[in-house]
């Protein structure tokens, strides 16, 4: 009975420690949640900011995540006037216009890692000017 204790006992602890192991080894869930702005004449208010949301970002690709990028995305939007879907610095923008007058459209981006479960997705809407 001595035995069977000692050897359940070990065997349990070999369990443990492979258990903790393998946790230890497995990749960290990177999660982005920001907001980045940028200012424009073609917008009302001078201002749009954009929310910057991601899961399972990894580190090679967090920098798609980082407002230097969204910032691009956000000015190539502005001045493209984007109407239809179009991919900009990696992002699949979608327009959807929710108002003629003034004309506002709201934007959903969305960027997909090839080789990675990276998803990052921004939030914007832009009530243009009238110029």
């Amino acid at each position: 009975m001595k035995r069977i204790s000692l050897l359940l006992a070990g065997a349990i602890a070999c369990l443990a420690f492979a258990s903790v192991g393998t946790a230890a080894a497995m990749p960290t869930e990177g999660i982005v949640n920001t907001s980045c702005s940028t200012s424009s004449n073609y917008v009302a208010g001078h201002k749009l900011t954009a929310t910057v949301t991601g899961k399972n970002v990894d580190p090679s690709q967090m920098k798609y995540a980082e407002c230097k990028i969204v910032k691009r995305v956000l000015n190539a939007v502005i001045k493209k006037e984007v109407e239809k879907p179009t991919v900009i610095e990696g992002f699949r923008i979608t327009p959807s216009i929710t108002s003629e007058t003034p004309l506002t459209v709201k934007y959903t981006g969305l960027f997909r890692g090839a080789d990675t479960a990276t998803e990052i997705r921004l939030k914007f809407k832009i009530t243009y000017a009238n110029n």
